[in-house]
């Protein structure tokens, strides 16, 4: 039904895209229509291009009515935006609607277990109106008349089945609006667009055919656009499936290369094969800018662009995560040991009731009717046990914790992308972050600088104010100096003018809501709540900047605005002979992998000149002359090259960012580029390491001896003259220092990977206390990419214990950093910003990109998005991530306390009944139901990180999801419940009536509504008791485990206002039930004493609660003997009917190396503790084997190591309990032939 449900929804969305395209109506403003867009990239066709635009650029930007320096212009009123996004749309794909209320309960009723409930109830109505409409009415010993109300029971399963539906259906509705909302936040981003010749940040959705885009390393193409200018390398193989990466030319370009191409075979085209490759400047959505930047004009958006019909085509309902794949598995599976429980209990009581009926026996007069209504009695007896056994809230409580932590977790600055990361946070034992803009504010300030032989230092008062001095100081330099430095920082970088600046001043309104109410009048982001808060308010702070960009630099532009007499950046950008350069030739974007960036550019007189910017050691490594303030060169000496290097290291040891600048002169080049440094695959431009030179040794501390300084004059440099260096400040955020130190208490390791030099980064560790005084004196705890990238892996093990500041790392360094991390055990998270990080980030077990600074592929591969850029947001993600893995916990410690009560008391009740009825009647049981499943999940799983949840230590990727103080809180709480209602049920004649040989069915009615009412009573407070987990795990100690945090269940009862609620809605409703819930509920008046005793015995979970609690675990493992356990286990687990000789599969089973019972995530550790009947199959792998699951258990208690890996044996116990009632809730079955395997 799902798959043809899907094929019927994407043939419905393809005939809804054909009949909005064939609405489409052109006229001569917009002569073209989308599809005829659509066949320049589908495929990616110039012969396409050709026809249409009779291959000239110029007419593609005549029918899209753009300018391709200007973009659209907004101010011409003969072309209306409206008319544009009516032909062309705009960039959305349509969101796919939240399911209905109606339909999910219509989902929610289609649950096997409630149709077979419904189907008994229906009958045991009709059954029961027949006995009371159709049968002659009975007469009591007095001739009064008696009441029949038979069909009572038939009504009260119908209205419970209903109340289960309808509950379970609004918290599925919550969820769909949850993740709704959160994937309306993931999906948008922000693109930089030409409009009227200014530049501005607006949202993806709001792109239309013509728009002008920039694009740079790292982004990804947010539509179909024609490359126009630039230059760049993509990957598109997630759309195309080729694999190589694809080299884009600008349009210009490709046609005059295309038309030589096609001279000779005019069946050429991009991606055909021949002995030239026709250039391709065709992006197409979804691609990701590998290198390069370019500019590109947009030729279809959302469903008509490529990305967008692909995303169209596959447009079914989405998956659900792998963590509720496996627990709706788990629920699915744990319903074959309910269905064997109500098997055997429908077998015995569906026999006994046989023997009743042949003559003489208590049955054989009844009527048919009668004789129906007893096998519906056991019938639904029988499928109750089914639906109480089931844990189908533990699929709901996951959700619903996921949901409330990601919500939460949003309002503090994580975007979640990718659900199971709020999991896998609460394990983390290492955290590698970056520094700029994570631990430091990223807002960047030049405080010192170094041009020729002049200097300023505002260190002591950064303020608009304070460059005052670098005014006076630029005065002192020759007008040759400050003219390159301007060049080389206002054409060599990729920051923008802020335009909404200027309207800003002008009103006081908010500059991002204003720029996207007056561009996009249509545009559904203006409506209310269309995005979060927290994204509006980041964006909008980042738009009070003048500046847009890289923080580097704009405060590079700042200092030039401020100091250089830089006027408007776009006047020099476009308009580059103010400052005497012809043109600009050759682009170099910047890249962490190599740390700088330059262009080449030709002079009014004719000379190329190349100008670079980056790490101030490396630039300063390449060059061989140094410019004075009054503008002469002169040659280095070893001891200006020594000072100049002091310089650097001064500024580093002051965490300030050292930025070199230098520019290189080729006289005797006529055409760029030299025969030399020409590139090997686009021979067009200079290859970047030929005219850098390759890599060279960095600043380290090493460096500090002159003779090794002055021997990299000679050696690397190549031929590029200093021009100066400035030393930036990026103060440490607000916080960071107390966040860092929070992550050391909670056991997880923070360690800082930087692009900066060794210097700096060890200066700003040390403020933020990743590094103390004692560890900046050891070498292996503040270390170099390049050193580090050469150590073995033994060595890298070795160091890593200690390393916690990794400088001057490429991408690479980072990944191989992390590689070795999870290779050692740990649980990683990682931030990154850049492109090349995406593998870092996709091998780590979380990745975090960053919201602000970083790159759109950077943020594709991550799991969450740090909206703020701050690292305390990396604390709160442990938090929550905690918070869901303890909220889980409770649940199951709840549910699995629950089955196996009402399970084995419903078993047992039922079997030793002479009328073949459980104490618990189905409409109780469906009251039970409803308390543990859907009220629980609500109670259990949105409480908030407690205070002290950082206290304590990570418990890593090997630590079952049910530890032995759990396993011995279900098992301790499960036999009071039992003991408590065995007694009163079995013995409550002799307590209650005394004095009577035989009680009368009223009394005995009332018994069993005092059992009923004790057993919800003893769910109520042991649900208090659950809200707390054993905090006193690992302490052996009775003394120091008797703490108020750890036995007071009451401790922050009211910061959780669902548990307050739940708890009153469940007494309410109870004491409710009590009082008015008559024959529906099959109960009977209870005196003063039997609600004394049911309100009593129920409070026993506390006292009792707390004496678990002082119980250290190792008593759990003395308890039971050696061979007496084993003995049970060899029964239980039917040993005994094996064919195979015994004595070999034990000798086998308890020499052998048992599997770990772990995974990479708490929910398959679940799934491996909750043992299957299909393991069973085979008894030399399988954990299920009691004796292998015993020598595990007893091996692991007898060892020293104290891992809770070790003590998940526990688990095997349940297996008593379970068996003997038929059933419990406690196992999955993995659908899988193999045992569970190994961690590493």
């Amino acid at each position: 039904m799902i798959k043809a449900k899907t094929s019927l929804d994407r043939e419905s969305t393809i005939r809804e895209e054909e009949e909005l395209t064939s609405q489409v109506h052109v006229g001569p403003t917009f002569p073209l229509t989308p599809d005829q867009l659509i066949e320049l990239h589908d495929p990616k066709s110039l012969i396409a291009f050709k026809n249409i635009f009779d291959n000239d650029a110029n007419n593609l930007y005549k029918y899209l009515h753009t300018d391709e320096h200007n973009g659209i212009n907004l101010a011409d009123e003969t072309i209306t935006e409206t008319e544009r996004y009516k032909i062309y749309g705009d960039n959305r794909i349509p969101e796919r609607k939240p399911k209905s209320f109606l339909r999910l309960a219509w989902e929610a009723f289609n649950d096997q277990t409630m149709i077979l409930l419904t189907v008994a109830a229906v009958i045991s109505f009709s059954l029961g109106l027949y006995e009371t409409l159709g049968q002659p009415p009975e007469y009591d010993a007095e001739g009064h008349e008696i009441t029949k109300v038979d069909w009572v029971e038939g009504v009260a399963i119908m209205i419970a089945v209903l109340v289960v539906v309808l509950v379970g259906s609004a918290n599925d509705y919550q969820k769909e609006l949850q993740f709704a909302k959160l994937n309306e936040k993931k999906n948008d981003r922000e693109v930089v667009v030409v409009r009227n010749g200014d530049e501005h940040l607006v949202s993806i959705h709001d792109l239309l055919v013509g728009d002008v885009i920039n694009l740079q390393t790292g982004d990804v193409v947010p539509a179909d656009a024609v490359l126009i200018s630039g230059s760049c390398a993509c990957d598109e193989s997630a759309l195309t499936g080729e694999s190589d990466t694809m080299k884009k030319t600008p349009l210009g370009v490709a046609i005059a290369k295309f038309d030589e191409i096609t001279a000779t075979d005019a069946s050429r085209d991009i991606g055909s094969r021949g002995d030239q490759k026709i250039p391709d400047p065709m992006l197409i959505s979804g691609s990701k800018l590998l290198s390069g930047l370019g500019r590109a004009v947009v030729t279809s958006v959302g469903v008509k662009s490529i990305h967008g019909r692909t995303l169209m085509s596959l447009k079914i309902e989405p998956e659900a995560t792998p963590l509720q794949e496996r627990l709706d598995n788990l629920a699915d599976n744990i319903s074959i040991y309910g269905s064997v429980a109500a098997v055997i209990l429908f077998i015995v009581l569906f026999c006994r009731f046989l023997s009743y009926l042949p003559s003489g026996k208590k049955l054989h007069d009844i009527t048919p009717a009668q004789k129906g209504s007893k096998f519906m009695q056991i019938f639904i007896v029988a499928v109750t046990v089914i639906v109480v056994a089931v844990p189908e809230g533990l699929p709901l409580a996951v959700t619903l914790a996921l949901a409330f932590a990601t919500t939460r977790m949003t309002k503090d600055g994580n975007l979640v992308r990718v659900l199971r990361a709020c999991e896998i946070m609460g394990s983390a034992t290492a955290v590698c972050s970056d520094k700029t803009g994570t631990l430091t504010e990223n807002r960047m300030t030049v405080v010192k600088g170094f041009l020729g032989n002049s200097e300023f230092d505002d260190t002591a008062n950064v303020t608009d104010e304070s460059l005052e001095s670098d005014r006076v100081f630029a005065e002192k330099c020759s007008k040759s100096l400050i003219h390159d430095v301007l060049t080389n920082i206002t054409l060599n970088s990729t920051a923008f003018e802020n335009k909404e600046m200027e309207n800003d001043e002008q009103t006081n309104e908010n500059p991002y809501h204003k720029s996207r109410k007056s561009l996009f009048p249509w545009s559904r982001n203006n409506k209310k709540n269309s995005r979060t808060r927290e994204l509006i308010d980041n964006i909008a702070n980042a738009q009070k900047d003048r500046f847009i960009g890289s923080k580097t630099e704009t405060a590079l532009l700042s200092l030039a605005a401020k100091s250089l007499g830089m006027q408007q950046l776009h006047d020099y950008r476009n308009n580059p002979h103010l400052l005497d350069i012809e043109e600009i030739v050759q682009v170099i974007p910047f890249e962490s992998s190599r740390k700088w960036g330059g262009i080449i550019v030709k002079t009014d007189n004719g000379l190329h000149r190349a100008l670079i910017k980056g790490a101030a050691e490396l630039v300063l490594k390449r060059c061989d002359k140094k410019r004075l303030s009054e503008g002469q060169e002169i040659q280095f000496t070893s001891e200006q090259f020594d000072k100049d290097f002091g310089v650097i290291q001064h500024l580093a040891e002051g965490a300030l960012r050292a930025i070199s600048f230098a520019h290189r002169d080729f006289p005797d080049c006529n055409a760029w580029p030299p025969k030399d440094l020409q590139d090997s695959y686009d021979p067009t431009i200079a290859s970047p390491e030929l005219l850098f030179g390759e890599e060279i040794p960095r600043l380290s501390s090493a460096d500090s001896k002159s003779s090794e300084k002055s021997n990299h004059i000679s050696e690397n440099n190549h031929g590029f003259t200093l021009d100066g260096i400035v030393g930036i400040q990026d103060p440490l955020r607000k916080g960071v220092k107390a966040s860092v130190e929070q992550c050391q208490k909670a056991g997880v390791t923070v360690r800082m990977v930087t692009g900066d030099n060794i210097l700096t980064a060890t200066a700003i560790a040390k403020n933020c206390s990743i590094l103390n005084a004692s560890q900046a004196e050891d070498p292996n705890c503040a270390m170099e990419g390049p050193r580090f990238r050469k150590l073995s892996y033994k060595e890298r093990v070795r160091i890593l214990p200690k390393l916690r500041v990794l400088a001057r790392s490429s991408p690479e360094d980072k990944r191989i950093l992390v590689e070795t991390l999870k290779k050692m055990g740990d649980v990683v998270a990682v931030t990154g910003d850049g492109t090349n990080d995406a593998p870092a980030l996709k091998l780590a077990d979380v990745g975090f990109s960053m919201g602000i600074s970083g790159t759109e592929v950077a943020r594709e591969a991550s799991d969450i998005i740090l909206m703020t850029d701050d690292f305390s947001a990396i604390v709160n993600a442990i938090k929550w991530g905690r918070c869901v893995s303890v909220s889980i916990k409770k649940f199951i410690q709840f549910q699995l306390t629950v089955n196996i009560t009402a399970v084995i008391l419903t078993f047992v009740s039922a079997v030793a009944s002479s009328d073949e009825s459980s104490v618990l009647t189905a409409v109780q049981l469906l009251w039970v139901n409803l308390i543990m499943d859907t009220l629980a999940a609500l109670a259990l799983a949105t409480d908030k990180p407690d205070a002290g949840i950082l206290d304590r230590k990570p418990k890593g990727r090997n630590t079952p999801l049910i530890a032995v103080s759990t396993w011995k809180m279900i098992l301790g709480q499960a036999t009071l419940q039992l003991i408590v209602t065995f007694v009163l049920h079995f013995a409550g004649k002799q307590i209650f009536f005394p004095h009577e040989d035989t009680i009368t069915s009223h009394q005995q009615e009332q018994l069993n509504a005092l059992t009923f009412n004790t057993f919800v009573w003893l769910q109520f407070f042991k649900l208090i008791v659950t809200r707390k987990l054993d905090e006193a795990d690992g302490i052996s100690n009775v003394k120091d485990r008797i703490t108020a945090s750890n036995l007071n269940f009451f401790q922050d009862l009211c910061r959780n206002y669902y548990f307050i609620a739940i708890i009153l809605i469940v007494g309410g409703f109870q004491v409710l039930i009590m009082f008015v819930g008559g024959a529906a509920f099959s109960i009977a008046k209870q005196t003063g004493a039997m609600w004394a005793t049911a309100v009593i015995c129920g409070m026993l979970s506390l006292p009792v609660g707390a004496l678990i609690r002082i119980c250290p675990d190792e008593w759990v493992l003395k308890v039971f003997p050696r061979r007496l356990v084993k003995a049970i286990l060899y029964v239980v687990g039917f040993e005994f009917l094996r064919k195979s000789k015994k004595e070999e599969d034990e000798e086998s089973l308890l020499g052998t190396d048992d599997a770990n019972i772990v995974g990479s995530t708490a929910f398959e550790r679940a799934k491996s503790e909750m043992l299957t009947f299909k393991e069973h199959r085979e008894p030399e792998k399988s954990l299920l084997n009691p004796i292998n699951a015993y020598k595990k258990w007893r091996h692991s208690s007898l060892s020293d190591s104290e891992s809770e890996e070790d003590k998940s044996y526990i688990a095997s116990l349940t297996m008593v309990p379970t068996l003997v009632g038929g059933a419990v809730g406690g196992f999955s079955h993995i659908c899988t032939n193999k045992p569970p395997s190994s961690s590493n």
